[in-house]
């Protein structure tokens, strides 16, 4: 449908949630794949199951935030494969605190891994797209990047300064052909939300992080929460050819909330 056959892709974040789901999405569309994550363990899994459809990804483990670890494992991609024609970017993490109880480091921790992270894989793979001139890029946002929430200012800083990244690297690279875009999850059922409800609910004072959950489905107009495949499906279409005059762009992936 999506025509990826042996599109060279690197999908980070690949070991679990969205990334996970994302890389089976593109297996299912004969896309050539490396995965990057920090856990090898999780990787390996994704492998097992896209082995199971017929895909043999290239793994390679690393640390977004260390740009050097980016530096060997994007040249490593373009050893094996020799080019690079989709980037998504799905690394990422959360805490939850009071604004005024955050620590230097809970800080540090969102913003290196969500915003610089993001900086650093573009970094080193938009060269190589800028040499063919021709390139897809999608970066995972939130709608935390759209609106601010209690209890993650620092989580939503760091997902604003995705979007502002993603402006203003489309507009870098237009005249390259390459698009860059973002997509802005909702409440997506995934291994981050199901620790997210527990600290939600010790620093609200709520006894069940599950009646936490259920007000999430409370403020999402179509009465679910959202499932990884939900968003690997938005982050699909953005890749291929059907988006090919979208850049710049931050697709709304929320159920309606926003």
């Amino acid at each position: 449908m999506y025509n990826l056959d042996d599109k060279t892709t690197i999908i980070t974040g690949a070991a679990s949630g969205i990334g996970r789901e994302t890389a089976l999405a593109f297996g299912r569309e004969h896309a050539r794949l490396a995965l990057l994550d920090k856990s090898m363990e999780g990787l390996n899994e994704t492998a097992r199951l896209l082995r199971e459809m017929g895909s043999e990804p290239l793994l390679v483990q690393f640390d977004i935030t260390k740009e050097q670890e980016v530096k060997e494992a994007v040249a490593k991609v373009m050893e094996d494969f020799g080019h690079i024609d989709i980037l998504v970017n799905c690394a990422g993490v959360s805490t939850m605190q009071w604004s005024w109880n955050l620590t230097e480091e809970e800080w540090d921790f969102n913003m290196d891994v969500n915003a610089k992270g993001c900086w650093l894989i573009c970094k080193y793979v938009l060269p190589h797209m800028i040499e063919k001139k021709a390139g897809r890029v999608v970066l995972t946002a939130s709608m935390g990047g759209k609106q601010g929430a209690p209890l993650l200012a620092h989580y939503c800083a760091s997902k604003f300064a995705v979007i502002g990244l993603t402006e203003s690297i489309a507009k870098e690279v237009a005249p390259y052909g390459i698009t860059v875009n973002a997509v802005c999850p909702g409440y997506v059922k995934t291994p981050m939300q199901d620790r997210e409800v527990v600290w939600e609910a010790h620093l609200r004072g709520i006894d069940d992080p599950e009646k936490v959950r259920e007000e999430y489905i409370t403020l999402t107009p179509l009465g679910r929460l959202s499932v990884p495949s939900d968003i690997a499906k938005g982050i699909l279409f953005l890749a291929s050819d059907q988006a090919e005059f979208m850049t710049g762009e931050t697709v709304k992936i929320s159920g309606g909330q926003l």
